[in-house]
């Protein structure tokens, strides 16, 4: 697991292959007894959003006033993208029943109704070649309240496992991590082979030489 400064807030490095799973990386450790939380303020949810161009740089001003001027309404946004988090990762892992299920279509089925289709910018690209561009792309509806950013990652997790992306999700085994990714030849075992990957061979480099010793 690795991370990096955006506009002065510390944030986990997108390596999932989906925002979705990305969502979900903001906890790293999961199920230990002291995760590494990235998301410890509503300033670092909405950076993590705009940084994963899940929402525009003027929606998020426009929250932040909102946020600064409501202590309650910070919270709240904060409790319950912690909440949907804790889904998220239960569904992208398999679980397709109970609370988290339906807190995820819940919140995906809300997502639907508050986004509208724009069309895309097109994207200049050589004579013969793909862009990989649509010519169409999901947003919020401007007049979205404070439910935005929860609004738009459930369109994100509403993407991933309406795709076949969302049957091919692993989970790094890495201490302390716990990462999730996109695993599509089912090939894939670390969050990142110069993190994670890195300090498993270190270790057990370490290990063979103690033993070598003793």
């Amino acid at each position: 697991m690795t991370s990096h400064v955006f506009h002065g807030v510390r944030l986990p490095d997108a390596v999932a292959g989906h925002p979705a799973l990305d969502f979900c990386n903001t906890r790293a450790g999961w199920g230990e007894e002291r995760p590494k939380e990235y998301l410890s303020s509503v300033e670092a949810f909405l950076m993590w959003c705009l940084e994963q161009q899940l929402l525009r740089d003027e929606t998020v001003e426009r929250l932040r006033e909102r946020v600064q001027a409501d202590d309650v309404a910070a919270e709240a946004l904060l409790d319950t993208a912690l909440e949907l988090r804790d889904a998220v990762h239960d569904v992208a892992l398999g679980e397709r029943s109970g609370r988290a299920w339906e807190v995820v279509a819940g919140w995906a089925q809300r997502a639907r109704a508050a986004g509208r289709l724009v069309p895309a910018e097109p994207v200049p690209v050589a004579p013969g070649e793909l862009s990989g561009s649509t010519a169409a792309r999901w947003e919020l509806d401007p007049e979205s309240d404070i439910d935005a950013p929860l609004l738009a990652v459930a369109h994100a997790v509403d993407d991933l496992l309406t795709s076949p992306l969302g049957t091919t999700v692993g989970s790094c085994p890495g201490h302390g991590c716990g990462w999730l990714f996109t695993d599509r030849r089912r090939r894939r075992r670390w969050c990142s082979m110069a993190a994670c990957g890195n300090r498993e061979k270190v270790r057990r480099h370490a290990e063979r030489a103690r033993q070598a010793v003793a």
